[in-house]
């Protein structure tokens, strides 16, 4: 099963109002690599992300879209430059036929930069701790 298959599958289960917010990071994830993001800025702007997320209590919980430490990360990869990569990436992103729902995922996140922007703070943040 690919990918793009198993996070169709899990957002079939989701109430269609949800399925944006949830499926962002993922779908953010498969493009992550072909961002070319500099390492020194990235390592930079998760570093004061995470940083927000401990004094919140647990890191790896307070890294969820809407926290304080993935607004404040966006912000930052905002100021360095990576809202246009990114929305290019994912208007490049090749979705299959069977994956309508991941095509809707893209749409909202090609339609509000923000959240695009958020959910790529959360896998930086992610990677961060891992």
């Amino acid at each position: 099963m690919s990918e793009l298959t198993a996070i169709e599958e899990a957002l079939a289960e989701l109430p269609a109002a949800e399925r944006v917010e949830a499926a962002a990071p993922a779908v953010v994830a498969l493009v992550f690599d072909a961002l070319a993001l500099d390492e020194d800025e990235l390592n930079a702007a998760a570093r004061r992300g995470l940083l927000l997320a401990a004094a919140a209590g647990n890191p790896a919980e307070s890294c969820s879209p809407g926290s304080r430490a993935a607004l404040e990360t966006a912000a930052d990869l905002a100021a360095d430059g990576y809202a246009q990569p990114l929305m290019r990436a994912l208007g490049e992103l090749v979705v299959p036929p069977d994956c309508p729902l991941i095509s809707t995922v893209v749409a909202g996140l090609l339609a509000a930069e923000t959240l695009a922007l958020e959910a790529l703070a959360v896998v930086v943040l992610h990677r961060a701790i891992a």
